[in-house]
């Protein structure tokens, strides 16, 4: 064979074999295309949603917790006058007792204070506290996390602190439950029966009897 005829033969084969290959692999069964992505918008989440954090209402005292740092927005430690500025309007501060600041609810039914150090005008803040008429609503007012705060008991107290101390007033024939946290101590105060009159939070050793007077 002439190598002029050897070409086109080989030629011819090599194509043979390409439209051969060709043809399997557009028949082949086990070929397969990528899968589509699946969509998960607006699938639910596993997860549960967080719970929100109670609003706390600066209007309404009602709404702000008791904690080891103070009661709300009021916190030992803090600075008198920048806490008493970003109150609302209906608290009042006086000449007369510059070093405390009070506010009352509109039922009477309690009121609130705080009270900084009186060794100089920019002693920080030392007590903050909420206190009942007489006689006592139970329930008003702000409340711990546990839900204990004016007219709890002292088993209510105790079931929750059981490590609660108990003292007596400096005057009167008033007790109270203290409870040690770190920085302050809250005391639970009982003037008449067993329904606390007041819970306050202070660094100082105990409430004072009057806090303006």
């Amino acid at each position: 064979m002439s190598r002029r005829t050897a070409g086109p033969v080989v030629l011819a084969a090599l194509s043979a074999l390409l439209l051969a290959g060709c043809a399997t692999a557009t028949t082949d069964p086990g070929a397969t295309s990528n899968p589509t992505p699946t969509s998960t918008v607006g699938e639910p989440s596993s997860e549960p949603s967080p719970s929100p954090e109670p609003s706390l209402d600066p209007d309404d005292p009602a709404t702000w917790p008791v904690t080891a740092a103070g009661i709300g927005p009021i916190e030992t430690g803090g600075d008198f006058q920048g806490t008493l500025a970003e109150l609302p309007d209906s608290w009042n501060n006086d000449e007369n007792c510059s070093w405390a600041a009070w506010w009352k609810a509109d039922d009477n039914s309690y009121s609130m204070s705080f009270v900084r150090g009186t060794e100089s005008d920019d002693a920080p803040i030392v007590l903050a506290s909420a206190s009942a008429a007489d006689p006592v609503t139970a329930g008003v007012g702000p409340r711990t996390e546990e839900g204990l705060g004016i007219g709890s008991t002292k088993d209510e107290v105790l079931a929750q602190y059981p490590d609660a101390s108990e003292g007596d007033a400096p005057i009167g024939d008033g007790t109270w439950l203290s409870v040690p946290t770190d920085g302050a101590t809250m005391f639970f105060e009982y003037y008449t029966g067993d329904q606390a009159n007041a819970v306050t939070v202070t660094t100082l050793e105990a409430p004072p009897y009057e806090t303006c007077g």
